[in-house]
């Protein structure tokens, strides 16, 4: 096996004999198509860890700059790598911090409108749930 960044080390294991049929045809397909975009992606160097490999969304969810709520679907919130906003677990544990820290006041607004309207407890829940 190349070397791997991964701290504890790899070993090779027959993932097609783990995977049901379908599944190892389409991470073949899937890594033959990103290898064309890629070049060396399936190269002899290349490591497969688990299902897992360094790539990011090949989409972005468009989102508001200021308020990080999806653009043309309200209360929705895309946040991550698998919106399109990161590239990796810390660069997603940033956005995640900035879209909790946007959509806080959306749902602390949502609550506060319901309990004044003189709702029932329950019913503060679902006014944020349909915004």
């Amino acid at each position: 096996l190349p070397p791997s960044s991964y701290r504890l080390g790899v070993a090779a294991a027959p993932l097609h004999e783990l995977y049901p049929p379908p599944l190892t045809a389409a991470l073949r397909d899937g890594m033959r198509a990103f290898a064309a975009s890629f070049p060396g992606f399936d190269g002899q160097a290349a490591l497969l860890h688990g299902v897992e490999t360094r790539t990011s969304a090949p989409v972005q969810v468009s989102r508001d700059h200021e308020t990080c709520e999806a653009l043309g679907l309200r209360g929705l919130f895309p946040a991550g790598e698998g919106a399109g906003y990161a590239g990796g677990i810390v660069s997603a544990a940033v956005d995640g911090i900035r879209v909790a820290e946007a959509l806080l006041p959306v749902l602390v607004g949502g609550i506060a409108a319901a309990r004044a309207s003189g709702a029932p407890s329950g019913a503060a829940q679902e006014e944020v749930g349909q915004r």
